[in-house]
């Protein structure tokens, strides 16, 4: 029986902020799009999101993988303003929220995720959560899907997780627990819907 469901946040409850900012880059640098996209999410992206290098090592690491001239706190706040609230998926978690322990468990970044509460005060929406930055590791390491389950309280068995990306969805399966690859707020709904776990 169900009884937490957990959350990833970017491509879920936020737009994949990530692809749009390396989207642009591109655009204007005349970059390739998976050199960028390595750049940001790769192993320098890794050592950001798990809180192993500083916030200014990252981005002079950035400037100087992608070759480019740009003012960093001018480049974090385009990157932080990509990610933009999904509607849909908000509404859902209020629904659950009701009738189950809801947690984010997200790859993310200290400066994002003051940046983003500060605007949409979403932390507030989830009975807790894991941010791969207080925890030192990131999605698909098992060691941050188990601080999730411990933190919601339950059995692997007894949660659902939700997320963009096959490749984390598939190690929360190998440990037990549901999952739902999120495409559409509607789709997210039907699924839940099926399961039973929204009415």
């Amino acid at each position: 029986m169900i009884k937490a469901v957990i959350f990833d946040l970017g491509g879920v409850l936020f737009t994949n902020g990530t692809k749009k900012f390396a989207t642009d880059l591109c655009s204007r640098h005349g970059l390739e799009m998976n050199f960028v996209k390595e750049v940001l999410d790769g192993e320098l992206g890794s050592l950001y999101r798990e809180a192993k290098i500083s916030r200014n090592d990252f981005w002079k690491q950035v400037l100087i993988k992608l070759n480019i001239a740009e003012d960093i706190d001018l480049l974090e706040k385009e990157w932080i303003d990509d990610y933009e609230l999904i509607d849909g998926t908000k509404i859902i978690i209020s629904e659950l929220a009701k009738k189950y322990r809801v947690l984010y468990l997200s790859d993310n970044i200290k400066e994002r995720v003051e940046a983003l509460d500060k605007m949409y005060g979403f932390v507030g929406w989830f009975s807790g959560g894991v941010f791969s930055h207080e925890a030192g590791v990131r999605k698909p390491n098992p060691k941050i899907y188990e601080l999730a389950l411990k933190e919601a309280g339950v059995e692997a068995s007894e949660a659902l997780f939700v997320d963009d990306k096959e490749s984390c969805l598939e190690t929360a399966r190998e440990m037990g627990m549901e999952t739902v690859l999120f495409e559409t707020p509607e789709k997210l709904r039907e699924s839940l819907l099926a399961t039973g776990l929204l009415e």
